[in-house]
C-alpha cells in the first residue's frame, strides 16, 4: 500500500487557519453566554496569534515526543 505525502505547507497552513476559527467561536461561545460581544478587530487578531501560538507550542510537544520515542 501507498502512503499518502502530506504537504508541510498546507498542514502549515490549515493550522495558521485554524486558530482565527477557533477565536471566533471563542468569541461567539464569550457572547452568548456573558452578554458581551468583543467588536475591536485588533483584540480578535491578537487572540488569533496567541491561539497560533499555543496550537504551535502544542505541536513541538508532541514533535518532541514522537522524536524522543523512535
Amino acid at each position: 500500500m501507498s502512503t499518502k505525502y502530506k504537504s508541510k505547507i498546507g498542514s502549515e497552513l490549515t493550522y495558521l487557519f485554524l486558530a482565527p476559527f477557533l477565536v471566533l467561536i471563542g468569541v461567539l461561545g464569550y457572547g452568548i453566554l456573558f452578554d458581551r460581544w468583543y467588536k475591536d478587530p485588533m483584540i480578535i487578531l491578537q487572540a488569533s496569534g496567541v491561539a497560533y501560538g499555543v496550537i504551535l507550542i502544542l505541536r513541538f510537544f508532541s514533535w518532541a515526543i514522537r522524536a524522543l520515542s523512535k
